[in-house]
């Protein structure tokens, strides 16, 4: 086995000696495709995806040793671990501590979490919330749908790199949900980024044939037409479920909610366009 040149005593999450404990394991497993890295305060292990078994190559008071392993978790899809911010640890596990409450025991994962989309994760034990982080060390907020902050990052999330979507919509409960085409007709690939949890994508039964971009959305104005439609009704903004199309007639996306149960059209600017649609 390779010999390690970090200090022994140091704890793998301190940020500053993380990235190089994480090269020498690359480095031992042959530059192997890695499917998951566990790191805890006192070992540092990268599950390595070779020659069709995942072998764990393990860094542990300043020795490197591997084993072979039954874990399920092999289906993962490969990363980087030079995508992840580990350099930002500290700040990683801080934020981490004050959105779960606790600092108990901390484990951070990076490994996929849905449909190629690889994520950080902060755990403890005993067992709290789990927190998740982008490759950057951002955290993934809790979010209000009815601020134009959380509008932003439920948008940016559910849509990913959606460059042309079919439809978007919001439904109380479940969340911001995208509706890409994919290479079969009549199915759909939707993703949804809901209050607590990120974004996740399932293929379903639907329509993607007809497109706009997503761009052309501003999410203070879509939380205006919620606020508008929340009015007068004993629901809060939040409550108020919609739908966004291409419209055929105006040839761009119109945003169908309910104002005092009747259905009405809003453009991009938040302009009632219900007549004009008819």
């Amino acid at each position: 086995m390779p010999s390690s040149r970090v200090t022994p005593s140091i704890s793998p999450l301190d940020g500053v000696h993380t990235r190089a404990i994480i090269d020498e394991l690359v480095a031992a497993s042959g530059n192997g495709p890695v499917t998951k890295v566990d790191i805890t305060k006192t070992a540092l292990s990268l599950t390595v995806q070779a020659g069709g078994s995942p072998t764990v190559w393990t860094w542990k008071n300043g020795i490197i040793d591997s084993s072979a392993t039954q874990s399920t978790q092999t289906v993962s899809r490969p990363f980087n671990p030079d995508n992840f911010a580990v350099e930002k640890m500290p700040s990683i596990l801080s934020q981490a501590t004050e959105i779960s409450g606790s600092h108990m025991n901390q484990n951070l994962q990076i490994v996929e979490y849905n449909e190629g989309t690889v994520l950080m994760t902060v755990s403890t034990k005993p067992e709290s919330r789990t927190v998740f982080f982008r490759p950057d060390g951002s955290a993934i907020n809790h979010l209000d749908f009815a601020t134009a902050a959380g509008m932003t990052e439920a948008l940016r999330d559910a849509v990913y790199r959606a460059k042309e979507v079919g439809q978007i919509s919001y439904q109380p409960g479940k969340g911001v949900m995208v509706d890409t085409a994919t290479a079969t007709s009549g199915i759909v690939m939707r993703r949804t980024r809901s209050a607590d949890m990120p974004a996740w994508a399932v293929q379903r039964k639907g329509d993607a044939a007809t497109t706009f971009s997503p761009t052309l959305l501003e999410p203070d104005v879509i939380v205006e037409v919620m606020v508008l439609a929340a009015a007068g009704t004993d629901d809060p903004p939040s409550e108020m479920a919609w739908t966004i199309s291409l419209d055929k007639k105006l040839n761009a996306p119109v945003m169908y909610i309910s104002v005092d149960g009747v259905s009405k059209a809003f453009d991009t600017n938040g302009v009632d366009v219900t007549d004009e649609i008819k």
